[in-house]
């Protein structure tokens, strides 16, 4: 078996496999909890420790499984099972276009044709990754597969930079075409090694793809947080990450409309262009889910011939349990059984003994526990089980089902606005109805009002990561102390889920915080309850600790609402 027919066998193999683990493992779960005492985050960046503590019991839970030889090994154990859920992920390389000759869409698209999916699937997954070209993984509804695709050929390749003016020198190394010197190097930010292994070696061989047609690029491996620093500021060149993505595809606008290309925003890639703005507005103020489809497609094609990204592949979520240790752990589609957003898992999970401390390995160290501007998935691992969704995801269809919002009516009304004086008649509105037995981990009631400031906040701020969710927030009325009405000022139906990222900031901590960006929560102790710090929300658990480097605590949330029903 070879080529193309190889790795298609792969690929479907791959999808029944998720397909029939998903659909034949019993999804059952309580809606009432959280179970454990505690969970203990404790932090280990290598493949080595990793795998030795999940071996040993020393942690009970090893989230995100990418290597071949470690699957293959754990899927031996008997006192281990792995859990299979397709997921909404995306491995990926990205371009600076702000930066020359980055910013050249013909440099660009001729590095994608430099992209051997084949070999880095097989080769270092042995299959268990699904082949990417698109924006939108595979799992999604909204996934489009007629786009413009860059089959592995460096001989099109160099073709398509001696056409864009990048002559090959007698030295070896391509001509700028601006200065007609030698082309100034080219930086490939990479994960360490010691910590994501497949993913710097996916670095080391795309750069070495590139020097073989005389393109001066070196692979430079870094911290992750580094790399995030470096991100935020567009100090970068390219680099090679992975996203974890959310049901409906409107992480397009996030990443890659002008608007979003602000310091510490989602549009690290500087992608600013007029006719792909146009699109990403109509799929992100699409009134019916008819129009969002058909934005999607035609934002998926743009994109695909602009190609500020390079998807590589989509992996399905597998996660590691010690099942003689724990028990309550629920796959869900699309997010996997370890995740943040399942939060079925979050409340069932417990020892086998019953509660207890369950230890839940976090991969990586969090650069920042302040919610309003952590991102990584690492911090957002502890976070997540912090702060509380307004919407659960059904684990078997990834549909919504009510958390703390109860219910909700979508409305219009008409907009106009002050400057340009320009009327939208169907403008959003969405009313939500909240529970009333919500608190704060300090006991104080979570009512419409700390919706209210939240969303007020982070709009009134700027706050980076929330641009895509609250800049066209016009006014949010609290007609009762359980009832929000958040009023837009565009289109649009997916503004029913603004709200549904958001950090919910507790005014009584946060309206004195004037630099949002230099506060850090986690260590100031809370101004009245003792043990808390000022780093609290609304979920099933509680921070409790973070030794950097070491690990990380949460305790159970004895005041969750859930632990009542």
């Amino acid at each position: 078996m070879k080529g193309k027919n190889r790795l298609s066998y792969y690929t479907v193999l791959l999808a029944l496999v998720c397909l029939i683990a998903s659909s034949t493992l019993a999804v059952s779960y309580s809606e009432k909890g959280p179970k454990a005492d505690e969970i203990l985050f404790p932090i280990y960046t290598t493949d080595e420790t990793r795998m030795f503590a999940i071996m040993t019991g020393q942690v009970d839970i090893y989230p995100g499984l990418t290597k071949p030889a470690e699957i293959n090994t754990l899927k031996l154990q008997k006192k281990i099972e792995i859990t299979q859920n397709m997921g909404y992920h995306m491995f990926y390389g990205a371009f600076n276009t702000g930066r020359w000759p980055l910013s050249e869409k013909a440099f660009r698209q001729a590095f994608s044709h430099l992209i051997n999916r084949e070999k880095i699937i097989l080769n270092l997954f042995e299959g268990y990754m699904l082949p990417l070209d698109s924006l939108v993984p595979q799992s999604s509804n909204y996934y489009f597969d007629q786009i413009k695709k860059y089959e592995y050929n460096p001989k099109k390749a160099a073709k398509i930079l001696d056409d864009a003016g990048f002559k090959m020198g007698s030295n070896g190394i391509r001509i700028d075409p601006k200065t007609g010197k030698e082309m100034a190097k080219i930086e490939f930010l990479t994960p360490l090694y010691e910590v994501a292994a497949t993913s710097a070696e996916i670095g080391k061989m795309l750069v070495q793809e590139a020097n073989k047609i005389g393109l001066p690029m070196v692979a430079t491996p870094l911290d992750f947080n580094v790399i995030i620093s470096k991100l935020d500021v567009f100090d970068f060149d390219m680099f090679i990450l992975a996203w974890g993505l959310s049901r409906e595809p409107d992480h397009l606008y996030s990443f890659f409309h002008s608007s979003m290309a602000v310091e510490e925003g989602y549009n690290t890639t500087q992608t600013k262009v007029p006719e792909i703005d146009k699109e990403l507005e109509a799929l992100l103020y699409a009134t019916n889910k008819a129009d969002f489809a058909k934005a999607a497609n035609k934002s998926q094609i743009l994109l695909a011939d602009h190609a500020p990204y390079f998807p590589l592949y989509s992996r399905p979520y597998m996660d590691a349990f010690r099942k003689d240790k724990v028990k309550g752990y629920v796959s869900m589609m699309g997010y996997g059984a370890a995740a943040y957003q399942n939060l079925w898992t979050t409340i069932n999970i417990e020892t086998v003994n019953g509660g207890g401390t369950v230890r839940w390995i976090l991969p990586e160290v969090p650069g920042t526990l302040n919610p309003s501007t952590a991102s990584s998935a690492y911090e957002w691992e502890i976070l997540g089980r912090i702060m509380d969704m307004p919407f659960a995801y059904d684990p078997e269809t990834a549909a919504d089902k009510p958390n703390w919002v109860v219910k909700y009516k979508e409305e219009t009304w008409k907009y106009t606005d002050p400057e340009t004086k320009e009327v939208v008649p169907n403008a959003a509105v969405v009313t939500y109805n909240m529970r009333n037995d919500v608190k704060w981990h300090d006991g104080v009631p979570f009512t419409a009002k700390d919706v209210k400031f939240t969303i007020e906040y982070l709009r009134d701020n700027k706050v980076a990561r929330y641009l895509g969710s609250t800049k066209d927030v016009v006014k949010v009325e609290t007609p009762d102390d359980y009832t929000v009405v958040v009023y837009s000022a565009t289109p649009g139906f997916l503004h029913l889920y603004d709200i549904q990222g958001l950090p919910w900031l507790a005014p009584h901590i946060w309206k004195d915080v004037k630099d949002y960006k230099a506060f850090q929560p986690w260590k100031e102790d809370h101004p009245t309850v003792k043990g808390l710090t000022k780093l609290i929300g609304i979920g099933p658990f509680v921070f409790k600790e973070y030794k950097v480097g070491e690990y990380v605590r949460l305790e159970k949330f004895k005041d969750y609402w859930r632990l009542s029903l």
